[in-house]
């Protein structure tokens, strides 16, 4: 047989403290968990490319602490390494056109240096000059006017133009400089702001394939989502396979819910036999965001603008049925628009 005793048995008198902690520790608990609450989440949530950390570091600078000199400075060997990777990728695209075409006349005979590490990058005024030869050399001029066909940022152009001053020895990055600036967003980054004392703390996590599969862990007690989607990449593929649509990629693409949801390919198909689900689809239908407010957030309309001049959004698998004006940014967008809130099953108040 065994024996047992009770605590109030043995040691009354600690019995009265331990009350008196656990009262301490969960009177701490509700007053942190009513903190908790008075914190609006917001979660960003969208495909590699789309520009929703450039939204983040808007809302940072907008109504968070902005940038400090030690947050500046970081960014100062991603833009210079962004600077002559893109350069590099340019006169390596020029080469291979030109020799295809047979105009061997306009190879580009300058060479990028190459650093194998952030710390190591170094671009000293003489490489600032190679720089902008290229960048107004003729070949270069033209592949660029291509770049759609290549693994191009958007923000080339602007950095190109200010290759002097990135490469002063004390540069250091403006808040547009920052904006602008290209960086891959690994895991999930958290910055905390107050917009007429309502406080909130937005999540970024990454947008490629291989980051995808962490947006789960942000999902519970999330008050908003914030889904971006670059209007223009209707006639961009994918940095990370370079074949599908980036567009197509965020509406359509199986292997994206298959990431995100941990489900094998097989299991996900014997549930969505009759029908492709797709990825914004999943996102504002999914059983996380249940009472979650969803904005969907059309990003980068001013090249869209541009590009709807040159390219027709019908080139885009997920778009080919649009019937009108290809030029006429209103019919264009609102179509794109349309396509998205088309896979909402939730009902729109």
């Amino acid at each position: 047989m065994g024996a047992c005793s009770s605590i109030e048995d043995a040691t009354p008198t600690g019995t009265s403290e331990e009350r008196k902690r656990n009262r301490s520790i969960e009177k701490r608990m509700s007053m942190d968990q009513k903190v908790q609450n008075e914190v609006h989440k917001l979660l960003l949530l969208g495909a590699g490319e789309s520009g929703k950390s450039t939204l983040f570091k808007q809302m940072y600078t907008l109504y968070g602490n902005g940038f400090d000199r030690e947050v500046r400075e970081s960014f100062v060997k991603p833009i210079q390494y962004q600077l002559l990777r893109t350069m590099r990728s340019l006169i390596k695209a020029a080469d291979l056109y030109y020799r295809s075409t047979g105009d061997e006349k306009y190879l580009f005979p300058s060479k990028m240096p190459r650093y194998r590490r952030y710390s190591e990058i170094k671009l000293t005024s003489d490489v600032a000059k190679d720089i902008e030869k290229a960048w107004r050399h003729p070949a270069i001029q033209t592949i660029f006017e291509m770049k759609d066909n290549f693994q191009i940022p958007d923000c080339a152009e602007y950095f190109f133009d200010r290759v002097k001053e990135v490469s002063k020895p004390n540069y250091l990055p403006s808040n547009n400089d920052i904006l602008r600036a290209r960086a891959r967003t690994v895991g999930v980054v958290e910055n905390s702001f107050s917009i007429q004392d309502n406080k909130f703390t937005m999540y970024d996590v990454g947008g490629q394939r291989s980051e995808r599969r962490k947006w789960v862990h942000c999902f519970e007690g999330v008050s908003c989502v914030l889904f971006v989607s670059a209007m223009s990449a209707f006639n961009q593929t994918l940095m990370e396979d370079q074949k599908t649509n980036r567009l197509c990629e965020v509406m359509d693409n199986e292997s994206v819910l298959l990431s995100v949801l941990g489900c094998t390919a097989d299991g996900w198909r014997r549930k969505v036999r009759k029908h492709s689900l797709m990825l914004f689809d999943e996102i504002c239908n999914s059983r996380w965001f249940e009472g979650t407010s969803l904005i969907l957030f059309l990003n980068k309309r001013d090249i869209f603008f541009k590009k709807i001049q040159r390219f027709a959004i019908t080139d885009c698998p997920a778009l080919e049925s649009f019937s009108g004006d290809l030029t006429d940014f209103q019919e264009t967008s609102t179509f794109i628009k349309e396509e998205f809130l088309l896979r909402n099953k939730v009902e729109i108040l």
